[in-house]
């Protein structure tokens, strides 16, 4: 009976420790994975995110990611890029219209008058008297920016509402020998009461002279310029954002008079920018957007966004993208009037990558793990290492890695939901029985050794 009572009491005091200890990861545990190929000059190594990554993660937040060695898991951290700077204010320039006459250049023949430090002051017809002629091309002085200007953007006066043109955009260090630098389609339109203006041209690496030579079609639609700004980007750029194009299938289940689609990224992309392409040209529609991060989720408005794809006197127009909060929902919807079409217009959804640091830390190969249910976040102190040693070590502190194709290692088995026993819940329970029993069985013993000794 002594026996017995140990046994139990051994059995609600001892844990099992066998079903409570959690077993190593290994790189096997997880759906896919990633050679890492490294220098082996460095104590720390980054890659950028693979897209391949957010399609195979089955959280939002990437927790169930892991950086490996030959023999296991390495400290790592996951990091967003920087957000953008403001940019910097943009500068009214001068400039001069070209009418040159029929028959001669747009430079040729013109007195053009130039202060000391390069800047323009004048420019004139040379020669004998010319009748006026419509403005061919604007002159636009840049000479006092510090740095090149990232784009222009234009003001004008004329008839307006009903405006396109195609432009072209030189520069030149001497006025004399003209290099290519920039395209653009500029255009004021207004239809469906709706208003689009589009102003702006990008210019390329080739504007780095002293002046910029705007091509302006004579007397296109009376239409001439009246300002002329300069602007940046800014200062610190991010990586450029990774697109997803995405075809939609028919909503059956949209109202009356509706038309919507349906469409899925298939990953966990955090995407912040979005943009929608008509299929058909010469087409406008007003789209509201939404999302929601399963097939059991109410969808969320997310944006509208008015999409057009138009071909005005040669010039194709297009809609602009659309940012957004970041959001890592899989699925989405995309609804207009049914007027608007029966195609399927093209969903564009962007994303800034993430960025993977991982130590270099024992013996190599080292490769990259993800996919794997229920896996939490790994705990590591990067994040502490970089803020004190980053900042002193001139940049050189983390080297580049490249990541190899994508390999299936458990593949779909990894991210299936397994229902764990609850072995310590019943271990528990099983020891406050024996507790109880064991209780009992002595307050019986002592029960029967009373009455015996009467």
């Amino acid at each position: 009976m002594n026996r017995l009572l140990i046994l139990l009491m051994l059995l609600a005091a001892v844990p099992c420790r066998a079903a409570e200890e959690a077993q190593p990861l290994l790189r096997e545990d997880f759906a896919y994975g990633m050679e890492l190929a490294v220098s082996g000059k460095n104590a720390m190594y980054s890659l950028t995110l693979p897209a391949e990554v957010y399609k195979g993660c089955a959280r939002p937040d990437l927790g169930d990611l892991r950086v490996f060695n030959a023999h296991g898991p390495v400290p790592h951290l996951l990091r967003q890029p920087k957000p953008e700077q403001e940019a910097r204010p943009a500068h009214a320039l001068p400039f001069f219209p070209l009418a040159a006459p029929a028959g001669r250049a747009q430079n040729a023949g013109l007195g053009i008058a130039i202060g000391s430090n390069g800047a323009l002051i004048a420019i004139s017809a040379a020669g004998p008297e010319q009748p006026a002629q419509a403005v061919a091309a604007y002159l636009i002085d840049i000479s006092a920016l510090k740095r090149r200007p990232d784009w222009l953007e234009l003001a004008w006066q004329g008839q307006s509402g009903q405006f396109s043109v195609s432009v072209q955009v030189d520069s030149s260090d001497d006025l004399n020998s003209w290099q290519p630098a920039a395209s653009a389609a500029l255009a004021e339109l207004s239809f469906g009461g709706h208003q689009l203006l589009r102003n702006r041209i990008e210019l390329g690496q080739g504007a780095a002279g002293k002046y910029l030579r705007l091509s302006w079609p004579p007397g296109k639609d009376g239409v001439s310029l009246n300002a002329v700004k300069a602007g940046y980007e800014s200062e610190t750029r991010t990586q450029p954002r990774t697109v997803l194009t995405l075809t939609g299938q028919p909503d059956a289940s949209a109202a009356a008079g509706r038309a919507a689609w349906l469409y899925s990224s298939g990953g966990l992309f955090p995407v912040d920018q979005l943009n929608i392409r008509l299929p058909e040209q010469n087409s406008l529609a007003e789209f509201a957007v939404y999302s929601r991060p399963d097939a059991q989720a109410v969808w969320q408005r997310r944006a509208t966004l008015l999409a057009w794809r138009l071909l005005v006197n040669g010039v194709n127009l297009d809609n602009s993208a659309l940012h957004l909060p970041i959001t890592t929902d899989r699925f989405w919807r995309l609804e207009t009037e049914a007027g608007a079409g029966s195609k399927a217009p093209s969903l564009e959804l962007g994303w800034l990558p993430g960025q993977l640091v991982f130590m270099a830390q024992g013996e190599g190969p080292y490769s990259l793990a993800y996919g794997r249910a229920g896996l939490q976040p790994a705990r590591s102190q990067v994040a502490q290492l970089l803020q004190a040693v980053e900042p002193v070590s001139g940049g050189a502190l983390i080297e580049t890695a490249q990541a190899g194709a994508q390999t299936v290692l458990a593949g779909d088995a990894a991210l299936a939901v397994k229902k764990e026993i609850p072995w310590r819940v019943w271990l528990l329970w099983a020891g406050l029985i024996a507790g109880v029993l064991a209780a009992g069985a002595m307050a019986w013993k002592l029960f029967q050794e009373m009455k015996n000794a009467r």
